[in-house]
């Protein structure tokens, strides 16, 4: 397990074996330090615990369905507030790559068919780019009111 220190870009992954390691690859490349949570309420505990730049889930973590999924279920009633500081992307074999509104109705902000895992770098660097060219003013407005 990597220890963040300030600054560094950080990032969970939720997901099988080998989802993990090609995610693990592709965040290593983009400078992301990662943590793995093998089960539901171990993510939900780091998640409480570390403000994480990039969430990776799997669909079927845990075995579960998307409908059950704990660490959706967990994100998706955030305060919107705190929200903006998390990247949501969600993997699995019933998503279509880069379909915006599956990742609406999921409330997340990419979602990846694992077929196109090989692709993550590329997609996930934009997504990423986008993001934070997205929420840029909102977070230097919170850091100025002294918020976060």
């Amino acid at each position: 397990m990597d220890f963040f220190e300030l600054g560094d870009k950080t990032s969970l992954i939720c997901a099988d074996p080998m989802t993990i390691e090609a995610v693990r690859t592709t965040l290593h490349e983009l400078g992301f330090k990662y943590h793995t949570a093998e089960t539901p309420e171990l993510a939900i505990e780091r998640m409480r615990y570390t403000v994480y730049d990039c969430i990776i889930v799997h669909e079927n973590f845990a075995g579960s369905s998307i409908r059950s999924n704990a660490v959706l279920n967990f994100l998706s009633p955030l305060p919107m507030a705190q929200r903006r500081y998390s990247y949501v992307c969600l993997i699995g074999p019933s998503l279509k790559t880069l379909d915006a509104m599956q990742a609406f109705a999921q409330s997340v902000h990419l979602v990846l068919n694992p077929a196109d895992l090989p692709n993550l770098g590329p997609i996930l660097k934009k997504g990423l780019a986008e993001f934070e060219s997205l929420y840029r003013a909102f977070k230097e407005t919170y850091a100025a009111m002294g918020e976060k």
